[in-house]
């Protein structure tokens, strides 16, 4: 694979070099932080050779590539498109318009992401830690031990510092007076206070004991503080004493909010998650477990799983010393990814989908990346994707009533399975293969059981992959290409970038989005009208071929039960291809402020291989809008 040419192709797909703002990666997604994302070509990136897909979330296009991300990262780099070093103005103004609990899910991942590797890197030598003693290599009264063991705690002792780098990148504030304002509450003096146990107060005012190692939330805070301070401070203080008195200020300001209000709240905070999630275990008991690894790949398609990290480092890095429930979920639901995917590998008869699964199935499998199996085949066959949910329940409802325990944050996968290993506990190792055993082969199963539909490709014949094969020697025809012509006149963005959740999600089925500069409504093709709403916003078309088709205008415009819009046909009509189906004045609803955006989707697409949109940009009514095969 020539990955340079694939970075020269997103370039030129996304805008080109001028458009991009800053650039960052994880592990399997390329991170763009886009001056106008109007301008990217969803179809065309993820056509370039390499990539499996493309989403959008938490302000940034992020495009899917696997294992090889690195890869494209650096031809970005030899490109001249450099890291992104701070958040760009649009992607700030785009904060600001979410509501307050989106805002803080997004800093709280945002602060705890970078962190990882150093946790990670960390929680294994603890994990080494187990074995050794185990294996009689180590005994742990020697002085090897122990210093092992210090580095081992070194991430989480400090978390609050690292937590305070990272979230001062995050509210692009000054990193090391955030780091300063952690390190007052992680200083050993200070602790020791606490422990002492005497009052303590600064200026008179009490100041509450709080056991600031290993915590998170505090230093979040503060650096969200920091960035508010920072500017106010800036503002009133002269030119000539900003260098010695800004600093000054502002710790002084900062250090005293954190011991007496933020400090002991984000401890509290960060007490009531866990004893959040220690009462959900003693409950539910090990179905917790099973639920968490049952809707951990729903978290994973809406970006929300990273909200559990924290929650699982806090349980990790806490007196228990394990984690009983995200963790060990995680594990479970991870290698089902691997197992439909390695199912899909052997049963397709398509080229291009065996090899694509294959290389997927085995990064799930072995080091839990699981982003290329679920965007490159589970989720993009549907069917391998609800063998994956049953699956991830299924093991996790198995490890929750094995009791089994995660010591360490790392990546579930078949080669980090050590750190679900238990001291004075050998079973665990028995425990930990029946789960992975049971996500596998329960996944594996399940998806030759369902069945699938083989996507076209590589010049070879599309065929049907289901439970109901045909009998031997019947011909498999290729699949026939049915075409949806637009409806409306105006821009065509990606149906996953409209702002309702319910058409980008594709819960509604595949298709388009039309930002229309013309109010008429046209039929796409030959057909009857199924469906005419009351508000007549909305109208529903079955073609001739069977292809059941939506066309929406607007967002929430069924609030205005009608206003605004003339239907020219009523339900069981028939009507010809380019027949007026209804106006609306769109003067009208932006005045009132609705979002006249028109998803046009294809409401059984489940029946079908794929919803191709055309790559135009500019549209006009009676053009080609969407190719299903």
């Amino acid at each position: 694979m020539d990955w340079k040419k694939t970075a020269e192709q997103i370039v030129a797909h996304v805008g080109g070099k001028e458009n991009i703002l800053g650039a960052t990666y994880c592990t399997t997604r390329l991170r763009l932080a886009l001056a106008d994302e109007s301008l990217a070509n969803d179809a065309a990136v993820s056509e370039v050779p390499g990539v499996i897909s493309v989403v959008h979330a938490s302000g940034q296009y992020q495009i899917i590539i696997g294992n090889r991300v690195p890869k494209v990262y650096e031809a970005l780099q030899e490109m001249g498109v450099l890291e992104n070093k701070g958040q760009p103005v649009q992607e700030e103004e785009e904060k600001k318009k979410k509501p307050i609990p989106a805002r803080m899910m997004d800093a709280l991942l945002g602060s705890m992401t970078p962190v990882i590797p150093a946790i990670i890197g960390c929680a294994m030598m603890k994990v080494l830690l187990v074995l050794l003693p185990m294996l009689g290599i180590l005994a742990e009264e020697s002085s090897t031990y122990q210093v092992l063991n210090v580095i081992g705690d070194g991430s989480f002792h400090f978390l609050p510092i690292l937590v305070a780098a990272s979230a001062a990148r995050y509210f692009n504030t000054n990193i090391y007076l955030s780091i300063t304002i952690a390190g007052i509450l992680v200083h050993p003096t200070l602790q020791a206070m606490f422990t002492a146990g005497d009052p303590i107060s600064l200026f008179g005012v009490p100041v509450t004991a709080a056991n600031y190692p290993y915590s998170i939330l505090p230093a979040i805070i503060m650096a969200w503080v920091l960035s508010k301070v920072e500017k106010l401070v800036d503002r009133i203080t002269p030119a000539i004493t900003k260098t010695f008195l800004n600093p000054m200020l502002i710790v002084l300001i900062c250090a005293p909010i954190a011991l007496w209000a933020v400090g002991p709240a984000g401890a509290i905070a960060g007490e009531a998650i866990s004893g959040g999630l220690e009462w959900i275990q003693t409950n539910l008991g090990w179905l917790a477990v099973g639920i968490i690894g049952g809707i951990y790949p729903v978290l994973v398609l809406f970006g929300m799983h990273h909200v559990l990290t924290p929650i699982a480092i806090a349980a990790i890095s806490g007196p228990a010393g394990f984690d009983g429930l995200v963790m060990v979920a995680q594990l479970g639901a991870n290698l089902a990814q691997g197992g439909a995917s390695m199912a899909v590998a052997l049963r397709s008869k398509n080229k291009n989908m065996r090899q694509t699964a294959a290389a997927a199935g085995f990064s799930a499998l072995v080091a839990g990346i699981t982003e290329p199996a679920m965007y490159g085949v589970t989720l993009r066959l549907k069917r391998p994707f609800i063998a994956v949910l049953i699956a991830s329940f299924a093991s996790g409802c198995f490890a929750g009533l094995m009791q089994l325990k995660s010591f360490s944050a790392a990546c579930p996968g078949l080669v980090t399975t050590i750190q679900y290993v238990e001291a004075g506990r050998p079973s665990s190792i028995l425990y930990i293969g029946l789960t992975c055993l049971i996500a596998v082969v329960v996944s594996f199963v399940l998806t030759f059981i369902l069945g699938f539909r083989d996507p076209q490709g590589s010049g070879e014949a599309a065929t049907t992959t289901t439970k109901n094969t045909a009998p031997k020697g019947t011909q498999v025809q290729a699949p026939q290409r049915l075409v949806v012509n637009s409806p409306m006149t105006g821009k065509l963005m990606p149906l996953s970038q409209v702002s309702d959740e319910t058409f980008a999600s594709g819960v509604l089925g595949t298709g388009a989005a039309i930002i229309p500069t013309d109010g008429r409504v046209y039929a796409p093709f030959d057909g009857v009208v199924e469906t005419l709403m009351d508000s007549s916003h909305a109208v529903g078309l079955r073609s001739n071929d069977g292809l059941e088709v939506l066309v929406h205008v607007g967002r929430d415009t069924v609030a205005l039960n009608g206003k605004y819009f003339t239907p020219h046909v009523k339900v069981g009509d028939v009507v010809r291809k380019g027949q007026l189906l209804l106006t609306c004045d769109l003067n009208g609803l932006r005045a009132e402020g609705y979002d006249v955006t028109t998803p046009v989707i294809v409401t059984n697409s489940e029946e079908y291989l794929e919803v191709v949109p055309t790559k135009e940009i500019n549209i006009e009514h009676g053009a080609r809008l969407l190719t299903v095969l």
